[in-house]
């Protein structure tokens, strides 16, 4: 099973930013996601096509089957 951690912060030009971070350790806690939002904001780093992160939105853990199909 796949599994991204995916955080979503609101820019400086009010829209939305994403930032994916695959495979993120099992039972995260939201106290240590929080901690890896506030670290983004505070050193703007990431440089998002939308903006400068400037507050935290949301977040979410996205996991996913894939399986192949023989053709």
């Amino acid at each position: 099973m796949k599994r991204d951690l995916e955080l979503y912060f609101t820019t400086d030009t009010k829209k939305k930013a994403k930032l994916v971070i695959p495979e993120p350790k099992p039972n995260l806690t939201a106290a240590e996601i929080n901690k890896v939002m506030d670290l983004v904001l505070q050193k703007p780093i990431f440089n998002f096509p939308q903006g400068i992160a400037v507050e935290k939105l949301s977040a979410r853990i996205v996991e996913s089957n894939v399986v192949s199909v023989e053709l």
